[in-house]
């Protein structure tokens, strides 16, 4: 019988796919998203938060990072099934009328809510108290953990293993824990039975992929080291580090002042966002057995959505005759669509709070139609990592862009990037914005077939009506 429980100490609270699931099953609920699903809500609370000295502001993530942590000897009762279990106990009997499958992004989020659908992630991430002083040493890091990754994708023939250490953007909860990001490649029962039992009767499969990969070092069958992730530093910086790794690392008074990681000996899908097609094989079979639809919203970076699902909204909120000229740019696992649709916010989902994604929010500030008002929040990873944009600079942006009035909302912008109010702030203050509109009636697969086809040049790319392949 699936252990939900084992499930839910080996998972991270702060896991973008983790945070898809409750926030989409909440809103399904009629919830919305405030402390991530798991603590308050309030700007107060987010206010006291950050009272204290950044000291003190830091060891809260090293604390978060131990607490978060399973012990090992835990971990050996984990299976896909109760991972799975997991996921599914976050939605109701149904029938719905659509699924979203696969990679997690701001714009699946928001697609499912939209679309009244269950979200059901490949890849989820889990974490194991680690307390080696190893940060800086991803050899010594991968090898300490190899027997509990092999060991675990042994135990579980359906699962990827991918053990993830990013010296730069974890750094801080990597002194207390290690990250397994466990990735689904085949349905299995649990998925299965949910995708058999609980969509209705011709519903549509939408399956979510970002083809990004990254190189990795093969530990044992199904099993892999990551060294690095998308974010404020290139891959390739990760593997031959340079004068601003050397800065970072005599900044943060570590011994080394370059990373040696193992040899990659081959590229896979990227171990958060990535999507391994292997799963499509057994969606495409389910679909086809079951009579289901199917699309897919494809993108080789998971940013490329967040355009597609904005243009969405706006297109949707016209025909309710909703004004569509206020945007809310979510960052990372900050996001709630209930909050989005309340108050009549058109969402762009910005992933993380680093250089390349401030890259994408301006790319698509400079080809949309204007915005009267910009609310922009970033997500706060407690660590002045390489490639992190000032909160300074993305007020800039907003303001730059808004027709009327830009500008941050629930960030300290003092405290950014150790901003340790932000998770209990962020849903407040989107919900505090002002403009109140009725939930709409679920959008139809059928309707955003349409606006694809009415879409502006290069906005849909990413929408495909997909054939069946058993």
């Amino acid at each position: 019988m699936p252990r939900t429980g084992t499930a839910a100490r080996f998972l991270v609270d702060a896991d973008s796919s983790v945070n898809g699931v409750r926030a989409v099953g909440g809103f399904l609920a009629g919830e919305g998203h405030g402390g991530l699903s798991v603590g308050p809500s309030s700007r107060a609370l987010g206010r006291l938060a950050t009272l204290p000295p950044e000291r003190f502001r830091a060891a809260v993530y090293r604390v978060t990072g131990l607490l978060q942590g399973m012990p090992v000897r835990r971990l050996r009762d984990l299976t896909a099934d109760d991972l799975d279990e997991w996921v599914v106990r976050h939605y109701g009997p149904g029938p719905f009328p659509a699924v979203v499958v696969g990679s997690v992004s701001g714009a699946a989020v928001h697609l499912a809510a939209a679309l009244g659908a269950p979200f059901l992630p490949q890849t989820t991430l889990g974490a194991v108290r680690h307390l080696a002083d190893d940060t800086d040493d991803p050899v010594a890091a991968m090898r300490a953990l190899a027997p509990v990754s092999s060991g675990l994708a042994a135990r579980n023939p359906r699962l990827a293993v991918y053990h993830m250490h990013d010296p730069a953007q974890d750094r801080t909860m990597l002194r207390a824990m290690a990250y397994l990001r466990l990735k689904r490649l085949a349905l299995g029962p649990v998925y299965e039975r949910f995708l058999l039992r609980r969509l209705a009767e011709g519903a549509t499969v939408v399956q979510v992929e970002n083809t990004r990969t990254w190189r990795v070092h093969e530990v044992a069958e199904r099993t892999w080291f990551q060294f690095g992730g998308l974010g404020g530093v290139p891959e390739e910086e990760y593997h031959r580090s340079g004068d601003r790794i050397a800065e970072f690392l005599a900044h943060e008074n570590a011994r080394a002042r370059r990373w040696d990681p193992p040899s990659a000996d081959a590229r896979r899908a990227e171990g958060e966002w990535g999507w391994d097609p292997a799963l499509g094989e057994d969606v495409a079979a389910l679909a086809a057995r079951a009579g289901y639809g199917l699309r897919r919203l494809t993108s080789s970076e998971p940013q490329q959505q967040s355009a597609f699902a904005a243009e969405l909204h706006r297109w949707w909120y016209r025909r309710l005759g909703v004004p569509d000229d206020r945007l809310l740019v979510e960052s990372y696992v900050q996001w709630d669509p209930l909050s989005v649709l309340r108050t009549g916010s058109v969402p762009f989902w910005s992933r993380f709070n680093t250089d390349p994604s401030r890259t994408e929010l301006e790319r698509y500030l400079e080809s949309a139609p204007p915005y009267r008002d910009i609310h922009v929040n970033v997500f706060s990873h407690g660590i002045e990592s390489p490639g992190v944009v000032p909160a300074a600079r993305w007020e800039e942006i907003a303001r730059r862009h808004a027709l009327r009035h830009g500008g941050l909302v629930g960030v300290d912008r003092q405290r950014h990037p150790l901003d340790t109010g932000a998770t209990l702030r962020f849903a407040a203050s989107f919900e505090a914005l002002p403009g109140r509109h009725p939930l709409p009636p679920a959008l139809t697969v059928e309707e955003v077939d349409r606006f694809a086809r009415e879409a502006a040049p290069g906005v849909a790319d990413v929408w495909r009506r997909a054939p069946h392949q058993a």
